[in-house]
């Protein structure tokens, strides 16, 4: 089998995304063939300033264009891509180290779109992105908080945010809103069809709920309407995994889940039945206990209300070993689990690589998984 493409998004070049391209392209290209979307120019720039080789490297230079177009060099490793961008590329810019840039804030952008086209057209088995600045998104005019909320708009469907590592992963209802607004959500039909998606996407058989009051509301003695709707949609879920064998009588799967949404005693059916399994454990786990080391070892695949309430311990735990992934999409995307580390970028400071490759790792997995089914 030919290795696996990945094509991969620069992230904001100011930061530490194109030394850690250049001292791990090596090891990645002993599993996976790598196509970098970055200019060769930029790309020369960024090397003089760190010092470090950059030849070999087969780079995509993506423009915008009406229609999609693909043009491979013969004498060169370059391979010109047009596709439908936000807005014009520009690559004629001086690359600023350690600071907020809307020039580099663009590229970023506009090098992970062209990534994820590249990508969907078949150029690519899957989607590799090196981190990006929100902050600089925003000056540059760019609307989307981050990478997940983007690809949901660009592929008009609902993308889920994974975060960890084979020890530990860890899911987010939400994700960048402030935590004054995350209550809000937490709604019974929206979460339900959430957790519905976050099991097909990923097969796990035991997955616990993390608590969103303290101590997982104290049987509602401290808030508790959002454990409510969240242990409903819970039993909605393994009710509808558990009926949906059934084919003869919920054969229709979009049926089914309205049926269930409208018919309390339909759940109750399901859970009384002898051989009912739960995907979902049925109680609610709180979160300030959730991830101690007793804790993980009964389940340790995550799903969590609030960004923080998740990565905050994650991080804490397997910073340098964990990832990000895109779920339920038309594509494959993973991501390091850092940020851009403007503090240390193009300083001769030790920058780990352990993140990227294994979200390379991740990601080629992913991509032979889908092409075995």
């Amino acid at each position: 089998m030919s290795k696996i493409k990945l094509a991969v998004s620069i992230g904001d070049i100011n930061g530490i995304s194109l030394e850690i391209l250049l001292n791990a392209h090596n090891e990645l290209c002993k599993f996976c063939k790598p196509f970098y979307f970055v200019h060769e120019s930029l790309l020369k720039q960024g090397a003089k300033k760190l010092g470090l080789r950059a030849k070999g490297l087969n780079l995509v230079h993506f423009q915008n264009s009406k229609d999609y177009s693909l043009k491979e060099s013969k004498d060169s490793k370059i391979t010109h891509f047009s596709s439908p961008l936000k807005l014009e590329v520009k690559e004629k810019f001086k690359i600023k180290p350690g600071e907020i840039c809307a020039q580099s804030g663009l590229y970023s952008f506009l090098s992970f779109q062209a990534a994820s086209h590249f990508t969907h057209k078949g150029f690519a088995d899957a989607l590799l992105t090196l981190p990006i600045h929100k902050k600089a998104w925003q000056e540059a005019g760019i609307a989307y908080k981050g990478h997940t909320g983007a690809l949901s708009d660009f592929y008009k469907q609902k993308a889920i945010m994974m975060l960890g590592c084979s020890r530990l992963f860890v899911a987010l209802f939400t994700e960048h809103i402030p935590l004054s607004e995350a209550s809000s959500y937490i709604q019974l039909e929206t979460l339900a069809r959430f957790l519905i998606d976050f099991y097909k996407n990923t097969g796990f058989k035991r997955i616990g709920i993390l608590g969103f009051n303290p101590h997982a509301s104290d049987f509602g003695s401290i808030g508790g309407k959002e454990e409510e709707a969240m242990k409903k949609a819970l039993d909605l879920a393994n009710a509808y995994f558990y009926l949906k064998k059934f084919k003869s009588e919920f054969k229709d799967e979009a049926s089914l889940f309205e049926r269930l949404l409208k018919d309390e005693k339909l759940i109750i059916r399901a859970k009384n039945q002898p051989k009912f399994k739960e995907i979902y454990l049925p109680n609610i786990l709180v979160a300030d206990s959730a991830f101690t080391k007793g804790s993980l070892k009964h389940c340790n695949r995550l799903v969590a209300m609030y960004h923080d309430v998740a990565l905050a311990p994650l991080k804490a735990l397997y910073f340098d070993k964990s990832i990000n992934v895109s779920l339920n999409l038309p594509i494959i995307r993973t991501s390091v689990d850092h940020g851009t580390a403007f503090d240390k970028a193009y300083k001769g400071a030790k920058i780990s690589t352990k993140s990227y490759k294994q979200a390379a790792l991740m990601a080629v997995k992913l991509a032979k998984n889908s092409k075995m089914a």
